[in-house]
C-alpha cells in the first residue's frame, strides 16, 4: 500500500520519476513538499491534488505564479478562501503573509498549536495560528489591509476562516537556528523546530499538569524520533526543568 507520508525515493516511485527530477521540482517550488529535520516529506493527499491540477494546466509552474510572475496578494487570498483543508489553508495564508512581511525584512514564524498540527500532519486540532513576530505595527497594518478585525488578542477574518495571534515577539538564537522551512506552491513558511515544539508541550505538561500536552509531546517524539536532535532536546529539557519527564517519554 502507498504510504500517506513519503520520502524522496518513495515519491519518485509513486510518480514514476527519477529522484533527480523530484529534487529539480523541489528547487523551483514545483511540487508540494515539507522539510522536517533536514529531510523532505510529501503528503500523498497534497500530491494527488497537485496531480489533478497538473492535468488541468498546460505546463507545470509553482502554484503562486502565473507564467513566471508572482500572483498578486488579492489572488492569493482568494486561493486561501477556496482551500478546504484547515492545515493547508493556514499554511498557504502564512506563505502569503511571509511574502509580504519579508519585503520589510521581518520573518514570521509559526509556533504553538498550528506548529503541532503541522508536525503531526493534521492530527492535532487547533482553531488559530500563533506566530512569533517582532513588528506588531507592521502586522497590524497588513492585516487591517486584508480586512481582518481585532478582537482581544486575536485577529480574525471570517471570510478566509483565519484567526491569528502573535504571543511572542522574538525567538532565541538557538530557536532561530532550528527553524523548519516549508516550501509550498511557490510560497515559503517558517515553523518553529520540532525540538522546541516538543519542549513547549512538555513544559506545559510538567508545570501546568496538562495531560493532553504530555500526550502530544509523546506523539511528536514517536513521529519524529529519527530526525530529532536529542542532544539539543535534552539540554533544553534540563533548562526548563522537564528532563525527567523527557527521559520517561524517550523510554
Amino acid at each position: 500500500m502507498t504510504k500517506e507520508i513519503m520520502d524522496v525515493r518513495e515519491i519518485a516511485k509513486y510518480l514514476g520519476f527519477g529522484e533527480k527530477k523530484i529534487y529539480q521540482l523541489i528547487e523551483r517550488g514545483g511540487i508540494p513538499v515539507s522539510r522536517i529535520g533536514g529531510q523532505y516529506r510529501f503528503l500523498k493527499k497534497s500530491i494527488d491534488q497537485w496531480l489533478i491540477g497538473k492535468v488541468k494546466a498546460t505546463k507545470p509552474r509553482p502554484w503562486a505564479q502565473v507564467r513566471g510572475k508572482p500572483l498578486k496578494t488579492k489572488q492569493l487570498l482568494t486561493k486561501v478562501k477556496e482551500t478546504k483543508d484547515p492545515l493547508e489553508r493556514r499554511l498557504i495564508f502564512m506563505g502569503v503573509l511571509t511574502r509580504e512581511t519579508e519585503k520589510e525584512g521581518v520573518r514570521p514564524v509559526v509556533v504553538g498549536g498550528n506548529a503541532v498540527q503541522f508536525y503531526t500532519f493534521g492530527g492535532y486540532a487547533t482553531d488559530d495560528i500563533d506566530i512569533a513576530f517582532s513588528d506588531h505595527h507592521l502586522l497590524n497594518k497588513i492585516l487591517r489591509g486584508w480586512n481582518f478585525s481585532r478582537e482581544g488578542r486575536h485577529w480574525y477574518n471570517r471570510e478566509l476562516d483565519i484567526a491569528l495571534e502573535s504571543p511572542i515577539s522574538r525567538l532565541s538564537g538557538e530557536e532561530l537556528e532550528r527553524i523548519t522551512t516549508v516550501e509550498m506552491y511557490g510560497l515559503t513558511i517558517y515553523i518553529l523546530g520540532i525540538e522546541d515544539i516538543i519542549i513547549d508541550r512538555l513544559t506545559t505538561y510538567v508545570h501546568w499538569e496538562s495531560i493532553d500536552d504530555g500526550r502530544w509531546a509523546k506523539e511528536l517524539i514517536q513521529i519524529h524520533k529519527k530526525g530529532i536532535d536529542w542532544k539539543y532536546l535534552e539540554k533544553r529539557a534540563r533548562e526548563e526543568g522537564t528532563g525527567e519527564a523527557l527521559k520517561k517519554l524517550k523510554r
